[in-house]
């Protein structure tokens, strides 16, 4: 038979596969039985689905169908994320929390929304306004009253944020309380308070765009 022919078997015992809902390919020698083909020749139609992206391998694990899924669990999933790209999930993900939360709030999240925003107003602490700060954007998250969003926060925020807080101390440790960042975190709760997921998002969006800034300079400027 064609390595043309031994292609389209193995895509179609994938097709298969997949509408058992189980994404996970037998183990080589049992897949190389299954579609009556050597091990060799299935290790070549086997990297090169790996490198159209119809499926994905990982070591000591088996092979998979679908695009490779990041790990938050490993310690190296994050390899290669830069500062910027962290930040620019950020704009992505936290203007649709402060939204979602304008709409989900209870009046129990937006008291203590509006008491952290009190603390950093009052404080003459960096380190404390810092803590207060991240204890902010969580609280929003969890405003949401969705599990799912809560996660992909926490996974963004803590997987990611190491290298983002050092640099966050670099520009803001010698400013205690920066006022402005603390005016625009009572725009974005008084947005939330109101119920306007409109207003909610353009303030988390036109926060973090200037805390951008302040960290990147004028080449991260505000994106249209």
């Amino acid at each position: 038979m064609t390595q043309e022919h031994d292609d389209l078997r193995l895509r179609a015992f994938i097709d298969t596969t997949l509408q058992r809902g189980d994404p996970k390919l037998p183990p080589e020698p049992r897949l190389a039985e299954l579609i009556d083909v050597s091990r060799g020749r299935l290790r070549t139609l086997l990297k090169r689905l790996e490198e159209e992206g119809v499926i994905w391998r990982h070591v000591g694990k088996g092979t998979f169908v679908g695009p490779r899924i990041l790990d938050p669990k490993s310690p190296d999933w994050f390899e290669g994320i830069s500062l910027a790209d962290i930040m620019d999930a950020r704009r992505l993900l936290e203007p649709q929390l402060a939204a979602n939360a304008a709409i989900s709030a209870r009046p129990a999240d937006v008291a203590g929304l509006e008491r952290c925003v009190a603390e950093m107003s009052s404080t003459s602490s960096y380190v404390q306004w810092k803590r207060l700060d991240e204890r902010l954007h969580r609280l929003i998250a969890e405003a949401t009253h969705n599990s799912l969003l809560l996660l992909l926060y926490d996974t963004l925020r803590n997987q990611g944020g190491t290298g983002l807080d050092q640099r966050l101390n670099a520009v803001f440790e010698n400013d205690s309380a920066p006022v402005e960042t603390n005016r625009q975190h009572a725009a974005i709760v008084n947005a939330i308070k109101s119920g306007d997921p409109n207003a909610a998002e353009q303030e988390m969006r036109e926060h973090l765009d200037q805390v951008r800034a302040k960290l990147f300079g004028l080449r991260y400027c505000i994106i249209p």
